[in-house]
């Protein structure tokens, strides 16, 4: 809640809702303050008396340190998203409830319209994002309404809100796509009509995703250390859209996060594998390798390769692939620590590993490796494991691949260019 009239609208009505219904559920307020303007503290405080008054706690969170001299609205966007997502990671809540309506939908249209961007961008946000910024679901139930509705619910209520006079500087992007909606919807281009448009859209974006996704199901080879392969010829038989597609798929999978190459040197990858070149390419960490038969990938060791974690135990992720369960047991003071690292960092020599066949070597330098005090193990339960000699010990420890963190084609995130998005 920013005390505008979008937020004040949104808690207004929970707060009616629950009454109304009885609902029994657990709810906090969020307030950021970015620390851009001088009368932010003040707006800060009426939203907590605010929510006070319905009887919700609130928390303040601040954007504290030095702010960006450029970009500043999108920077501060980011900001309020990272800092409630580690409030939120801290009290263990389930959903972020945002005020978005359907001006908010048509002025986002508007601008990814002006980035150049396909369907992802264009298909507009969700009512329910189930994985939007910093991985929170966000639930916008206020979509279908606009803007003047909402002030005209306030209004009725006899409640007064914060103006935040940014909203109209004309200095920011924002405010002048509004500027150029109230024209737009004099030509019949109205914010119900650019909404529809997006939610098309949407329906695209999401039979895109679902299809790449079967593609990836019965195309895609994994090893369960890391690399990725699939026919050449498979490959060129599928239309650019889903080839494209299918390549940030498996950078995806490689890298443990959600990949965004721009769109032209995605574009340039694809023109090799297509081709009879054999080649070896590197885009967004990871190696392509392609022979006369086969497309082959990994994750590039490069300047950063995976970190090596010491003394393991409970549960946790490595490098972003890999989620592991150890015992929390304590150890003995002589003990030495459990250390979980990339094969290139782990303390064996390349004759004592069994190098899996149809795979270049260099496939698995980012491979998973467990070792004690230089003695390589042998998780108990695993699925991304190399065989590394005859006598390896075993640990109680799992070690598994993780599904993708993050959707591909997300909706809330800008790239910044006109050639970044597919």
């Amino acid at each position: 809640m920013s005390g505008g009239p979008d937020s004040l609208c949104l808690l207004v009505l929970f707060d009616e809702w629950r009454k109304r219904t009885g609902w029994q559920g657990a709810a906090e307020v969020l307030c950021v303050d970015h620390q851009l303007r001088p009368e932010s503290g003040q707006e800060a405080e009426f939203v907590a008396e605010t929510a006070r008054a319905c009887g919700f706690d609130c928390t303040v969170l601040r954007w504290s340190g030095s702010k960006p001299s450029t970009n500043l609205q999108e920077e501060a966007r980011l900001a309020r998203y990272r800092l409630m997502a580690d409030h939120m990671r801290r009290t263990g809540a389930e959903a972020l409830v945002l005020g978005h309506h359907l001006d908010d939908q048509a002025e986002t249209f508007l601008d990814r319209l002006t980035r150049g961007s396909g369907v992802a961008g264009l298909s507009g946000m969700a009512a329910d994002e189930g994985n939007g910024p910093e991985g929170l679901r966000l639930l916008r139930p206020l979509l279908s309404v606009s803007k003047s509705d909402l002030k005209a619910a306030l209004e009725r209520r006899g409640r007064t809100w914060c103006t935040d006079p940014s909203n109209q500087n004309p200095k920011y992007k924002r405010s002048r796509l509004r500027a150029i909606l109230s024209l737009l919807a004099e030509e019949g281009l109205s914010a119900e009509r650019l909404a529809q448009t997006a939610a098309n859209i949407r329906r695209a974006r999401e039979a895109l995703e679902s299809t790449v996704e079967d593609l990836a199901a019965r195309l895609v080879t994994e090893h369960p250390a890391g690399p990725v392969r699939l026919e050449r010829q498979a490959y060129r038989d599928l239309a650019e859209e889903f080839r494209l597609r299918l390549l940030v798929h498996m950078m995806s999978r490689l890298s443990g996060k959600v990949s965004r190459p721009r769109l032209a040197k995605l574009e340039a990858l694809d023109r090799v594998l297509i081709s009879g070149e054999q080649n070896r390419q590197t885009l967004e960490g990871s190696v392509f390798d392609a022979d006369a038969d086969t497309i082959r990938a990994w994750k590039e060791a490069g300047r950063a390769p995976p970190g090596i974690l010491t003394g393991i135990a409970g549960a946790g992720t490595w490098d972003g692939r890999y989620l592991f369960r150890a015992p929390n047991r304590a150890t003995d003071e002589g003990d030495a620590p459990l250390c979980l690292g990339p094969l290139m960092s782990a303390p064996v020599s390349s004759r004592d590993i069994d190098w899996p066949k149809g795979w270049p070597k260099a496939a698995f330098d980012c491979a998973p490796v467990l070792w004690r005090a230089g003695e390589i193990l042998m998780p108990a339960s695993a699925t991304a494991v190399l065989t590394i000699g005859n006598s390896c010990s075993s640990a109680d420890l799992e070690l598994e691949r993780m599904p993708i963190q993050g959707k591909l084609t997300d909706n809330f995130m800008d790239n910044g260019g006109t050639d970044e998005e597919i």
